[in-house]
């Protein structure tokens, strides 16, 4: 008891939906649209410089002196730039106003230089041995200049 013509449409509706299906994949994707488009892969790229392991040389110790004689930085120039170790810094600054040793949240050593005088004064912060950051320093007061005494003016006698 089935009627052929609710047959022969549900087979219409069947085949006109998997052709739209099939339409469907076979939209042009993005690539397709832009075919002289870069491709790119994401690679992890290796250390621009390899940087070397720190070890006691390289530290600093709570009095602001380095404990080995100066070796060859890894570092050319005079400048002082992020990732040098605490000895670098004291060798291109000379010996800091202040030094603060302590541990981060991480356990890591953090130490804070503070140059108050000096070419480069500044706040240097490292976190195991390696410059993080560098804040500028209060400046110090500028001394007072001594003011002049006016001359008080001369009376008159007449």
């Amino acid at each position: 008891m089935s009627d052929p013509l609710l047959g022969r449409a549900s087979g219409l509706l069947l085949a006109a939906f998997a052709s739209a299906l099939a339409a469907c994949s076979s939209l042009p994707t993005a690539t397709d649209l832009m075919p002289q488009a870069p491709k790119f892969e994401f690679k992890t790229l290796p250390p621009a410089r390899p940087i070397r392991a720190l070890g006691a040389p390289s530290l600093i110790g709570p009095d602001g002196s380095c404990s080995a004689a100066p070796g060859p930085s890894e570092f050319i120039g005079a400048g002082i730039a992020l990732d040098m170790s605490e000895c670098d810094v004291v060798q291109r600054a000379g010996p800091p106003d202040s030094v603060d040793v302590s541990t981060n949240a991480r356990g890591e050593r953090a130490v804070v230089l503070t140059y108050l005088r000096g070419e480069r004064p500044g706040i240097y912060r490292f976190a195991a041995g390696r410059l993080v950051s560098i804040e500028r320093a209060a400046e110090p007061p500028a001394p007072e200049r001594p003011t002049k005494k006016k001359p008080s003016p001369k009376t008159r006698s007449g």
